[in-house]
């Protein structure tokens, strides 16, 4: 019987917490990163990394960072969906860029021109990539045996400038994707490292969403917040109000109950209180 009564207990007091609270969904609009005046925009496209050249690139990794330069650019042209961008591309290889100037702004002349050429009020430029493996060594114990386990990641990294047809800086961003590879035994002292050449179709992958990725820059998105709701036959009418979304009413049950001489109900009403105000602000935008 004690038993009994010591796994109830337990069961009764979860159960009665839980019947207690519910949970609103409150979905809130947030501003795209990168905020353009127009609402037209052409963007002509140029990749300024030389992955050709030794100083930038080993010459047994060229195709791969090909291949994730080459889906980069149709991860960014799938803005083409959307009537309001309108994207071409200039160049995919440009190659008279120094590597020491890989960091440093273009000139405003050069800007003018290759908007100029292409029709373009906006110029996105690929400053640099950087793709590299990353290892890390997980100790497990299996029935008392120490097991060694080496997990690779593959990084993937671009840098991109948005320039106005003006030759003005409007942002500059890193995007990035990374995938963990298959953990390989390392218990024989032979580890068989993954490597760049091999990994085209992976970083192919990688760099099309962070093309993908990029362009989301553009747009405002939608986060959820979960809040807790009081509920029983005191907050019933508010809450009714309150999932029917109709904000002035909950409010003018809930600011009657903030003022209830019973201090519980008086605390829980003004946090359901705050939580319509949220709620209501977040509607608005």
């Amino acid at each position: 019987m004690k038993v009994f009564i010591r796994l109830f207990l337990p069961m009764s007091i979860i159960m009665v917490l839980s019947s207690c609270i519910r949970i609103v969904y409150i979905g809130k609009r947030i501003d795209p990163e990168i905020i353009l005046e127009k609402e037209h925009h052409k963007i002509v496209f140029v990749n300024l990394f030389n992955y050709t050249v030794p100083v930038n690139v080993n010459k047994k990794d060229r195709i791969s960072y090909h291949a994730g330069v080459m889906n980069l650019l149709d991860g960014l042209s799938s803005v083409s969906s959307d009537s309001s961008f309108n994207f071409v591309v200039g160049d995919t290889l440009k190659k008279s860029i120094e590597a020491g100037d890989l960091t440093t702004l273009l000139p405003v002349d050069t800007i003018n021109n290759i908007c100029n050429r292409f029709n373009a009020n906006l110029l996105l430029t690929l400053d640099s990539t950087s793709i590299f493996f990353e290892r890390d060594t997980v100790v497990n114990y299996y029935y008392g045996v120490r097991y060694r386990t080496i997990n690779f990641k593959l990084n993937t990294r671009f840098f991109l400038s948005l320039y106005s047809e003006e030759g003005d800086l409007i942002d500059r961003s890193e995007v990035e994707q990374s995938s963990i590879f298959i953990p390989r035994s390392a218990n024989s002292g032979f580890i068989l490292v993954p490597s760049i050449s091999r990994a085209r179709e992976e970083i192919g992958d990688l760099a099309f969403q962070a093309g993908q990725d990029y362009i989301a820059k553009f747009y405002p998105y939608i986060i959820h917040d979960t809040k807790q709701l009081y509920t029983g036959s005191t907050f019933k009418e508010s809450n009714d109000y309150i999932f029917a979304k109709n904000w002035n009413k909950a409010t003018e049950l809930l600011e009657q109950l903030v003022k209830n001489q019973n201090p519980g109900i008086a605390e829980k009403a003004r946090h359901n209180l705050e939580v319509v105000k949220e709620a209501s602000e977040a509607g608005e935008k």
